[in-house]
């Protein structure tokens, strides 16, 4: 059952709009309400996704990039001179429209910018972060602690092609997935 303020909240978002984790009137107008303060501030979104979210939402009307009204802002991840943001889109949506997507936030925000559509296989969201590098495989090594390691498999012909250094994708996937990632440049 929601309470009071979550249920005026609800009608705060618009509901022919990209869905976001925060209010779109705080995001439009820059000035976060409590709620929003508290989830920036809690660090589940930074300041620099604030400024995403308000980027997404005053593109989502172009022409272009109407496919955006029926998706969700999931997280953004800023390393270095890359911005990753991710996003659940409609599964119909075209790998065409996504980077023209990326290529229009690039040139609003000053830096390189590469979308990435969430999904359940990890394969999947890793392949569309290393692309145009691809992945010969990812095995799965038990440890006797218990725990899990993920190791990614790229060609070394490809690991020229990588987006970003190997180090930084394994803190990025480690980050994302809870677990650890390692990627091997294989021969």
């Amino acid at each position: 059952m929601k309470n009071k303020l979550e249920m005026d909240t609800d009608l705060l978002r618009d509901s022919n709009s990209m869905r976001i984790p925060l209010d779109s009137i705080c995001i439009r107008s820059g000035v976060l309400c409590p709620r929003c303060r508290r989830i920036v501030e809690s660090g589940e979104h930074s300041e620099f996704e604030v400024e995403v979210m308000k980027h997404l939402l005053d593109i989502e009307n172009e022409g272009n990039f109407k496919f955006l009204k029926n998706s969700s802002y999931v997280k953004s991840y800023k390393i270095d001179s890359l911005l990753i943001i991710v996003l659940e889109l409609q599964e119909d949506t075209p790998r065409s429209a996504i980077i023209r997507l990326g290529k229009t936030l690039s040139e609003r925000i000053g830096m390189r910018v590469r979308i990435i559509q969430r999904t359940a296989d990890p394969k999947t969201f890793i392949a569309q972060l290393i692309s145009p590098a691809r992945i010969q495989g990812i095995d799965s090594v038990w440890t006797p602690d218990g725990s899990v390691q993920h190791i990614v498999r790229i060609p070394k012909s490809d690991a020229k092609l990588l987006p970003l250094k190997t180090s930084e994708i394994e803190t990025l996937l480690s980050t994302i997935y809870n677990e650890i990632y390692r990627i091997k440049i294989s021969y």
